[in-house]
């Protein structure tokens, strides 16, 4: 139990004082023996029993109306997770907000979203609880930490505000952890105000180890997990992928995927007007969406022969979400989609050129390209969509290393191969943290079975048609472990990694492939069309950054500062935001377009368990705080009126004990 007036609890030895002055009328009078009251005592040791009793319950009530007129007056606090926190004060809070995108979910009557419920909440407890404490706040768009004064302040900050962002978890607590590491700032509480979605948890990544054990090290940090994780039924989501504009009979036309995505259990066909704004012009069309998810794939929009270039977006209605309710998109002439292979080997490289150079959209200009790795210096870097880099991976620090991590800075996608090497020595060497382990000549040798691969999102989703790709008959004859922060996407039936993406905050796509497509390796290449649809998924996404028209996820810097850019259409609230690159929206800059949009892993509807939670918190001091943007109630209610009860209660109970008692005279024989 907490107590806003704390010092007063410096008062609960006055609850001895009835005590005292029971002992001291107890021992004010001399005691003299009197013949004549011998006899009265004998008569009443019967009663005596019942009277001590009484005096023992007069007193305790007298005390207990001392302790409960202090306790009223120390304003206590009570909630069911408030009473598991009696350390005291702290001496820093820290306020870890999820400003994403799904964040914005709102109660349909009120208009209240889980972001603002959390901060009115958190607001309220801290102006309660925190007074003295420094209160530190780390939101997730921006990591940027901010001191507040009073947490009443917490509603009206820029960053505060929403945003069509991800959120990135451990990123939040590693960003805690700095915090209270350098700032030294003693007994800390942090708060940690989220919806749980799987997605922004990262509940696979190695990162929650290194976490665990560091927060652990610590003394005095608590963990306050305040909770949003219901999910609005009948909730809408749209979305724009793979757009391309081409000439088609009628002129110019724009092809895209068009998705929307009915956010609940019920399945039952629902119709949903759709408005569609190309560069100004609205038009309006009615969609089926049935059994939860409209997918158009290969969706046409006629442009006519006048628009070449420009801008558009698609709203749904508003309903429990209208972060979600827009996807925008803007559009120019198509670059080549260009692929370097950077090998000495041409059974590696060959198979890899000759897919990459298949065209996969007939309207659109391929190219691939092979540079042996003593020509490396050759590779057009700005020209390029998708590398291929099957060399040594090169020292830190070294120009090529730099020209690699500019290249997936610049949103162009990088796959590393493993190196020829018998012996481990590039093994020491590392791009953005990712390396590969030395060679283990005395390992088992194949064919190793695939176990596993990732058919949601990634390199090896499933088909828009929803197929699986043909991977169960694939054999891996050789592979080369690797290690760092990435996110698997096939794995073997033993658990170890063949294919995988770095976890990294930078614009482009960086892979890692632990086998290389050639017989002697593996099964990849000659299977097809899995290895061709890898190619040209990650060629996809390179590509984007390399037309004058791209779609980004929104997020701190997706908008190049070294340009100036002017929006052209945004969501309806969005006009004055400070930080553009943080909302979705169609923004132009000396010809060149950008359409931001949330992160497509915001529609991803899976939440935390608890046992997952439980897990990523082990051992560290955490109490969880269920919560629900329906409900109303404070987090920290003051009960002083309790006490007052309770004291009134005491009184009135002492009272009448005290009332005079009928004494039967004793009877004596004559």
């Amino acid at each position: 139990m907490n107590f806003l007036q704390f010092s007063i609890l410096a008062a609960l030895p006055l609850a001895l004082l009835p005590i005292i002055i029971h002992l001291i009328n107890q021992n004010r009078h001399r005691t003299v023996n009197w013949a004549a009251m011998m006899f009265l005592l004998d008569a009443k040791k019967l009663t005596k029993g019942i009277a001590r009793l009484r005096q023992i319950l007069i007193l305790s009530m007298r005390v207990l109306a001392v302790l409960a007129m202090v306790f009223a007056a120390a304003r206590p606090l009570a909630s069911g997770w408030l009473a598991l926190g009696s350390g005291g004060k702290a001496d820093t809070v820290i306020i870890l907000l999820d400003r994403s995108a799904s964040m914005e979910q709102q109660n349909l009557e009120t208009g209240i979203s889980k972001r603002s419920t959390a901060l009115e909440k958190i607001a309220d407890v801290l102006g309660k609880t925190a007074r003295g404490s420094r209160i530190v706040l780390i939101e997730s768009a921006g990591l940027e930490k901010t001191e507040i004064s009073d947490p009443s302040d917490l509603l009206d900050l820029p960053t505060t505000t929403a945003s069509d962002t991800a959120a990135n978890i451990p990123d939040l607590l590693q960003a805690a952890l700095d915090y209270i590491a350098t700032d030294q700032s003693g007994r800390t509480d942090v708060w940690l105000a989220s919806d749980l979605r799987s997605s922004d948890w990262q509940p696979g990544s190695g990162r929650w180890d290194t976490l665990r054990g560091a927060f652990s090290e610590l003394e005095g940090v608590s963990f306050y997990l305040l909770n949003y994780p219901e999910v609005e039924n009948d909730n809408l989501a749209v979305s724009v992928s793979n757009l391309v504009r081409r000439r088609g009979p009628e002129g110019m036309e724009l092809i895209m995927d068009l998705d929307i995505v009915k956010q609940s259990s019920d399945k039952e066909a629902v119709t949903v007007p759709v408005e569609l704004t190309v560069n100004g012009a609205r038009t309006a069309e009615t969609m089926t969406v049935n059994g939860g998810e409209l997918r158009l794939q290969g969706h046409t929009i006629s442009l006519g022969n006048s628009e070449t270039k420009g801008w558009g977006r698609i709203d749904l209605p508003a309903d429990g979400n209208n972060r979600d309710n827009t996807a925008f998109f803007v559009f120019d002439e198509a670059p080549v989609l260009k692929t370097v292979i950077v090998s000495d080997d041409p059974l590696t490289a060959g198979p890899i050129k000759a897919a990459a150079a298949a065209p996969v959209d007939s309207s659109r200009s391929y190219s691939s390209e092979i540079f042996p790795v003593s020509r490396q210096a050759e590779v057009p870097w700005d020209d390029t969509a998708l590398l291929f880099w099957h060399a040594p991976v090169p020292k830190p620090g070294s120009p090529e290393s730099g020209l690699l991590e500019q290249f997936v800075a610049s949103g162009k996608s990088l796959v590393l191969l493993p190196p020829e090497s018998v012996v481990g020595t590039d093994s020491s060497n590392d791009l953005m943290g990712l390396r590969w382990k030395p060679v283990n000549e005395s390992a088992d040798t194949g064919p190793f079975e695939i176990g596993w691969w990732r058919t949601d999102s990634g390199l090896l989703q499933n088909t828009r048609n929803g197929n699986p790709l043909p991977l169960g008959s694939t054999k891996i004859f050789q592979i080369r472990e690797f290690e760092g922060e990435t996110q698997a996407f096939l794995k073997l039936q033993d658990g170890r990694i063949v294919i995988a993406k770095h976890i990294n905050k930078l614009p482009g796509n960086l892979y890692i492939w632990g086998t290389l497509p050639r017989s002697s390796h593996s099964s990849i290449a000659s299977d097809g069309v899995a290895f061709f649809a890898m190619i040209h998924r990650a060629l996809q996404l390179g590509g984007n950054y390399l037309s004058n028209a791209q779609l980004r996820d929104a997020g701190k810097g997706s908008l190049p500062a070294e340009q100036s850019w002017t929006p052209v259409s945004v969501r309806d609230g969005d006009e004055g935001s400070l930080n553009l690159e943080l909302n979705a929206g169609a923004f132009r800059s000396e010809g060149k377009w950008l359409a931001l949009n949330r992160p497509a892993g915001e529609d991803d509807l899976r939440i935390l368990n608890d046992e997952s939670l439980e897990d990523l918190f082990s051992g560290l001091d955490y109490r969880v705080i269920q919560d629900s943007i329906n409900n109303r109630s404070s987090l920290a209610a003051e009960i002083w009126r309790v006490f007052l009860v309770a004291m009134a209660l005491a009184l009135i109970i002492e009272a009448a004990l005290c009332l005079p008692q009928k004494v039967e005279e004793p009877v004596t024989a004559i």
